[in-house]
């Protein structure tokens, strides 16, 4: 089956001076998507009864995603996430044919508060993402969040699903205690079952199985697991050695994987600075200037963040107490590029908090 990034990004090509206005006019673009959109008549049945809020949250998104690709000229970015936009709304009872009525409405605020050289640039994109539309509903039930399961641990993972699903601290405790005894065990019990666990409740969530609430008690739930089980054991080595910081970009709340890769480079040895999720620029840069590590790690789960990741870069690299310092980005949006870590100007990406591990030796 052809895929939605086949051919897609021939012949776009968006100028900066575009995208700065996009991006610069961006809150009266999002306003008036809304004003229009919300006095349809149909407005119900193409957001399937859902509150407008929704509605309202997803052209907010629409909007960040969008200014990224454009700054980036990324539109196999594009083209890769539409699929998974399909599958994310439609299960939530979107109507498929609200993904063509919005678009429509983005063109006509385009061409009302862009300049003309400009909008015809943008134009052309949404044209692009309103060609390819059939082609996006087809492929969007391929579109699913997931990763192998290891099969020595698929039946304890499986435990893990099933007590996050039931909201069960002391069900997770008690896995973890029947599984974890030394800092290897520790290692596979992160990467083969706490991983593949988070992707699975992220695809029940994208397929609209479980509530955003149910999401967000699973991932908090499983913070709280791994601060108790990584206490458990010895970690901590006499003599650490190089310094790394680690962290989740501003504005992302995805901070699961940037909180294993922390844990797991401390456990190789590693002087680690786990900053968290959505700390902002300015901020990030006060603790290295503090800590001057070896290597900064840089997590980025949503598009609509890369102007965030990519800001945080060009301030290290203009900055000259911080050269020779090196930068290591990933997360699901670095994953789907083969080189989006280079445009972003880091130093290397990895798959895996375990790939990363090795890379940082």
């Amino acid at each position: 089956m052809r895929r939605v990034s086949d051919d897609f990004g021939k012949g776009l090509n968006v100028s900066p001076e575009a995208a700065l206005e996009f991006e610069i006019q961006g809150e009266r673009l999002l306003k008036r998507v809304n004003e229009l959109m919300s006095a349809r008549e149909d407005i119900s049945e193409l957001l399937g009864m859902n509150p407008l809020y929704i509605m309202y949250d997803n052209n907010s998104n629409h909007l960040r995603f969008i200014s990224n690709v454009l700054k980036l000229n990324d539109y196999d970015l594009l083209a890769r996430t539409l699929p998974w936009v399909y599958k994310t709304y439609t299960s939530r009872n979107f109507s498929e044919d609200f993904f063509p009525e919005v678009l429509k409405t983005w063109m006509e605020a385009i061409r009302e508060q862009l300049s003309l050289e400009n909008s015809e640039q943008i134009i052309k994109v949404y044209e692009a993402m309103l060609s390819s539309h059939d082609l996006s509903v087809k492929t969007s039930e391929d579109a699913l969040i997931g990763m192998n399961v290891d099969e020595q641990w698929k039946a304890i993972e499986q435990k893990v699903v099933l007590a996050l699903l039931k909201g069960s601290y002391r069900e997770l405790q008690e896995i973890a205690l029947g599984t974890i005894k030394d800092t290897r065990s520790l290692s596979d019990f992160y990467l083969k079952v706490v991983q593949p666990a988070m992707y699975e409740i992220g695809s029940l969530w994208q397929t609209g199985e479980i509530s955003v609430a149910e999401e967000h008690l699973a991932t908090s739930l499983m913070n709280r697991l791994m601060a108790s089980t990584y206490s458990m054991i010895d970690t901590v080595p006499s003599h650490p050695r190089r310094k790394a910081v680690v962290l989740s970009s501003q504005n992302e709340y995805h901070e699961l994987g940037a909180r294993i890769l922390a844990d797991l480079l401390e456990l190789n040895g590693w002087n680690v600075s786990y900053l968290g999720a959505n700390t902002p620029v300015s901020e990030v840069l006060k603790h290295l200037k503090k800590t001057i590590p070896f290597l900064l790690a840089i997590s980025v789960t949503m598009s609509f963040n890369l102007d965030h990741t990519k800001k945080l870069i060009q301030s290290v690299r203009f900055d000259s107490d911080f050269k020779g310092m090196k930068i290591m980005v990933g997360g699901l949006v670095i994953n789907e590029s083969e080189d989006l870590w280079k445009r972003l100007g880091a130093d290397g990406t990895a798959s895996s908090a375990a790939e990363a591990v090795e890379m940082a030796k």
